[in-house]
């Protein structure tokens, strides 16, 4: 009876030294950001997470803590690709044939060292076809052919076909963030400009993809903005901001033309959809989403989550210029802008008419 008592004892200070020891419980993670394939039928999600503490650094070992890109086939909600990696992730594309899928991450290890990204994988393996080191941005060219990535101090576009260098873009190297216009014949990117003793300045700026040279550059605003959501038929773009603003800017004057507002606290992430007929803000802190009739700008349409686990692992601190934890692309219509998937509950596929759920995805 003694060595019985013993041996339960000894049993609980085990078990209960194990438990001090273990890691801590980690909730289900949220998609930071999400992608659909120009078919359709194709989703990817981004979860950021950690790494593994060493240099050079690894994903975490605990795959409940590293940060993961996932592809899925929405007819049957099946995971056809699982990619590992470590950061914060602020964006995720498809390219427009739908062949490769790009990630830009940003990381820097404890003792300050960069290490942000831009990924490339073969959209049907998972398998790294490019790593572009010190990138923290980029963008597919609507045909396809070219990538333009920018770093701390260059924006480049390469030629997709063979990687090779075509020229930099001066006037927005080190832009928070790039986008090609519709046409292909330009790039706008988002300057924050820093001045002693005066408030940041935000303000987008145009360049000649061609030459190189500047073509425009819209009045500078106090209020930041991260990134560009271009309109279909090349007329306007939006711009999300804190306290649930959206402002809609005229393409040709670079001029703000109207302000929206989701009357929801937290940034605001403008999409427009395909076919030209909504213009979205989602909410990146409860991951609702606000519907405004591009022709009317009357809302047209509200929808909520329930579950919204929308984390970043890395503190950065107001003085730094990207800022992932802001605004990274948590929303994006579906092609055929019937529906809009949301980094929330695992990843959501919603219809836009009545709001009905249509997959979810996630383990």
């Amino acid at each position: 009876m003694i060595r019985s008592n013993s041996f339960i004892i000894a049993l609980v200070v085990t078990f209960s030294c194990a438990a001090l020891h273990a890691a801590p419980f980690v909730p289900a993670r949220d998609p930071n950001v999400v992608a659909i394939a120009p078919s359709g039928n194709v989703v990817a999600t981004g979860c950021s997470g950690m790494s593994d503490g060493s240099f050079p650094p690894r994903p975490h070992p605990d795959v409940r803590k590293c940060a993961v890109v996932a592809i899925w086939d929405v007819a049957t909600g099946k995971r056809l690709a699982r990619m590992e990696t470590f950061g914060d992730f602020t964006q995720l594309a498809f390219s427009p044939d739908g062949t490769l899928l790009a990630a830009a991450r940003l990381f820097a290890t404890a003792d300050g060292v960069p290490m942000n990204e831009v990924r490339i994988w073969d959209a049907t393996t998972g398998r790294v076809v490019k790593v572009l080191d010190r990138c923290h941005a980029f963008c597919f060219a609507p045909a396809g052919n070219r990538l333009a990535v920018v770093s701390r101090s260059k924006c480049v576009v390469y030629d997709k076909t063979d990687w090779s260098k075509e020229h930099l873009i001066p006037p927005l190297g080190g832009c928070v963030s790039v986008s090609f216009l519709n046409d292909g014949s330009a790039l706008l990117g988002v300057v924050r400009e820093t001045k002693a003793e005066q408030p940041d300045q935000y303000f987008i700026r145009k360049c000649d993809l061609e030459t190189g040279k500047q073509l425009q550059q819209s009045q500078p605003l106090a209020n930041a903005f991260y990134r560009l959501a271009l309109a279909p038929d090349n007329a306007s773009l939006a711009t999300g901001h804190d306290g649930g603003n959206v402002l809609v800017w005229d393409l040709a004057t670079l001029a703000p033309q109207l302000r929206l507002q989701t009357s929801i606290k937290g940034w605001a992430h403008p999409f427009f959809s395909p076919d030209g007929k909504y213009l979205a803000g989602g909410c990146q802190d409860n991951g609702d989403v606000v519907l405004w009739d591009l022709n009317t700008t009357k809302e047209a349409g509200r929808f909520s989550f329930d579950k919204w686990n929308a984390r970043t692992f890395y503190t950065r601190t107001a003085e730094e210029t990207f800022r992932p934890e802001k605004d990274p692309q948590r929303f994006v219509f579906h092609p055929d802008s019937s529906a809009y998937l949301v980094g929330g509950s695992g990843g959501v596929l919603r219809l836009i008419d009545g709001g009905r759920e249509l997959k979810r995805f996630g383990d």
